[in-house]
């Protein structure tokens, strides 16, 4: 695992394939050759490419190939202290906007910003502008910023996906993809649990706002360098799905959504036969590797779970599961409140075996726990916190007076003592044996009380001589991936004009970008006003992008009176073959629509319209003339939806069939003349 190589390697053109230049209309391609087709990327930029593939369609990258989902930005006008990139007409589908971390503004808005590769912080008023920040005008289409473009590579996102859709047997190889405006719980990669069977290896995918890659059955996810998407890394629902050998970083830093509803490395939910084994997951914003509703059969093995601010593993709302041999180190650093933010966590889930894992705990979080609350029932039975076995770990904690292990219920305490789950066979390292290091039901013992409150760990040992504790295996990962560069660009020189130019969109070239290998650079480049710039993405610093002050509760699952906050659901697959779309919003903790009302739909327009879901978007707007609790949203916003679903619509996403300009505009007019509050009289 040590030697484990993620991200983009180097390739070799299979015959028969079709090749695609910088410029070419990637989509057209595709819908011009068969099912089944090879598809070339050529080395260099392909901007703002969308793609819905045939079933088993191949999508393989020359090496230093990039889908970038952005627009580059050349043409600014100065207004005041701000600089104006006018002609934005782009608005992105909006999706957990009630869900915003502390202190963020315009979370779950999918439109981003960039500058030399990093992300700007969006605000939701011109007044607060300010450097590193930025204000999306819609109704006027300016974006304005502070920060002088000169010299610099200027970006704003405006692609919903890179590949997705409902074909199967789809592969997804070597591309480097990044900064598409992908809304929060879909993938920029697989968009959603539609993407059954697809095999995504070997990609970069950074800096797309939601999730950088999304699989449904059958996928296979295995040796990409996920890292610095805005939300969350991977994301996955369905059966028999393999999730191997990628590393997961810095995610989840810079949506603005709350990490306790869902953020950070992985969320997984509604999947049997899940297998998550050896990745590297560190530094994310959340939970480093998390499976959240209903997932049952469950493998986590051989992972290396390190620095995550919320905890390592946790197993939420679920069934039976298997977490063995991971190395699980200095997680759960917002603190260890109840026994919250652990190395390895069960909550609310039963039959899960936990054997063979190295977990430290000195970085501040706790280290094995279980935790049960009033949460329900899901498909296979009472989310409860019983039959679990925890046995044959090493458990190390280097700081006196915190972190535990053990069990720990605010409901149903007895049925949870004797629900049959059991610590044994562990090694404990701390360094203060005396302290309260253990948990039971409601209370925090020493090792002596806990033992016989509990009559657990009745054959474990307990050690002060920390250095005796065995060293981490030596097969965990810790070698970071390497980040593809970015092309080259010519510097921006604002325009001294005094009426606004919108940037063009990117002219297809005629010729092939020549494929030979960027230069690499650690850090990025601001080149004189005569040079060019070569940028390669950092990980990006949270304190530039939302103050951590600000990030949310200490406890991303408690809220302000201390009472537990149900997690939202990412999309999921309610039964085989039925899916949901990532464009409902979360309901709290359960599964988002019942089986029963989704009719195996799983288009935008079901989710837009309600006509499948139970309640739409516009459902809300003819009853109650409002949409999702948002009275003041403005009529660009309504006919946004519409060229929205008709801009995927014309790509044929999920199906979807086409509408033409006449007939959004009439659809528009019909909505915006309705009588408010009473749209009854509208037939979508």
């Amino acid at each position: 695992m040590a030697s484990q190589t993620f991200g983009t390697t180097s390739t070799t053109k299979p015959a028969g394939a079709i090749s695609v230049p910088v410029g070419a209309d990637l989509q057209s391609l595709v819908d011009a050759s068969p099912a089944g087709s090879v598809f070339w990327i050529e080395a260099g930029e392909h901007r703002m490419q969308s793609v819905t593939p045939k079933d088993n369609d191949q999508f393989i990258g020359e090496q230093g190939a990039v889908l970038n989902g952005s627009r580059l930005l050349t043409s600014f006008d100065k207004e005041g202290q701000n600089w104006v990139a006018s002609g934005q007409t782009q608005e992105g589908f909006r999706q957990g906007t009630e869900n915003g971390a502390q202190g963020a503004e315009r979370a779950g808005y999918p439109e981003t910003f960039y500058i030399d590769d990093k992300p700007l912080t969006p605000v939701d008023s011109l007044d607060q502008v300010a450097p590193g920040k930025f204000y999306f005008d819609y109704a006027a289409d300016k974006i304005y910023f502070q920060d002088d473009p000169a010299g610099h590579k200027v970006e704003a996102g405006v692609s919903p996906f890179a590949i997705g859709g409902a074909a199967q047997g789809v592969v997804v190889q070597n591309l480097v993809v990044e900064k598409y405006s992908v809304p929060a719980q879909a993938g920029a990669i697989g968009y959603n649990s539609s993407a059954e069977g697809w095999t995504i290896q070997d990609n970069e995918v950074r800096l797309n706002y939601g999730v950088g890659i999304y699989s449904g059955s059958n996928g296979q996810v295995k040796g990409n360098y996920v890292h610095d998407n805005g939300q969350m890394g991977l994301g996955a629902s369905g059966d028999n799905v393999l999730i191997e050998g990628n590393e997961i970083a810095h995610n989840g830093y810079f949506s603005g959504l709350d990490r306790g509803w869902e953020g950070g490395g992985t969320k997984f939910a509604e999947t049997d036969n899940l297998t998550v084994r050896n990745n590297y997951s560190h530094d994310n914003n959340g939970y480093g590797l998390w499976t959240d509703i209903n997932n049952i059969h469950t493998l986590y093995e051989g992972n290396t779970v390190t620095n995550n601010i919320s905890g390592g593993i946790n197993h939420e709302i679920s069934y039976d599961a298997t977490i063995r041999n991971n190395v699980i180190t200095g997680n759960g650093t917002e603190g260890t409140g109840w026994l919250w933010n652990g190395g390895i966590q069960i909550q609310n889930s039963q039959n899960v075996e936990v054997f063979g894992n190295h977990v430290d705990a000195s970085a501040g979080g706790n280290a094995i726990t279980l935790i049960q609350q009033d949460r329900g029932s899901g498909t296979y039975g009472p989310w409860v916190t019983t039959g679990n076995s925890v046995h044959d770990n090493v458990i190390v904690d280097e700081t006196p007076g915190s972190g535990a292990s053990g069990s720990i219920a605010d409901y149903n305490q007895s049925a949870m003592a004797g629900g049959g789950n059991s610590f044994n066979n562990n090694q404990y390292y701390v360094s203060d044996p005396s302290g309260e290091h253990w948990a039971w039901t409601n209370n925090f013992y020493t090792w002596d009380e806990y033992r016989q409150v509990s009559g657990q760990d009745a054959n474990s040992t307990v050690s002060t001589d920390l250095a005796s504790a065995p060293a981490i295996p030596s097969s965990a990962a810790t070698d970071g991936g390497q980040a593809i560069p970015a092309p080259a660009v010519e510097p921006t020189v604002p325009a001294g004009s005094a009426d606004p130019v919108a940037s063009a969109d990117p002219v297809p070239s005629a010729d092939p970008v020549p494929s030979a290998e960027p230069v690499a650079s650690t850090d990025p480049v601001v080149a004189p006003s005569t040079g060019t710039v070569v940028a390669t993405p950092s990980a990006v610093d949270p304190s530039t992008v939302l103050n951590p002050e600000n990030a949310g509760s200490s406890n991303p699952e408690t809220q302000a009176d201390g009472s537990p906050e149900a997690t939202a659901g990412a999309p999921v697959v309610t039964s085989p073959g039925v899916s949901t779309d990532p464009a409902s919003e979360g309901n709290g903790g359960v599964a988002q629509h019942d089986p029963s009302t989704s009719g195996g739909v799983n288009s935008w327009a079901s989710h837009f319209f309600g006509k499948h879901s139970g309640s739409g978007m516009f459902d809300g707007f003819r009853e109650h003339g409002q949409c999702g609790g948002q009275p003041d949203i403005g009529s660009h916003s309504i006919k946004n939806v519409f060229q929205h679903y008709q801009e995927l619509a014309a790509k044929h996403c999920a199906g979807q069939a086409s509408l033409d300009g006449n007939a959004i505009h009439e659809l528009f007019d019909q909505f915006h003349h309705a009588k408010m509050g009473d749209h009854s009289s509208l037939s979508l």
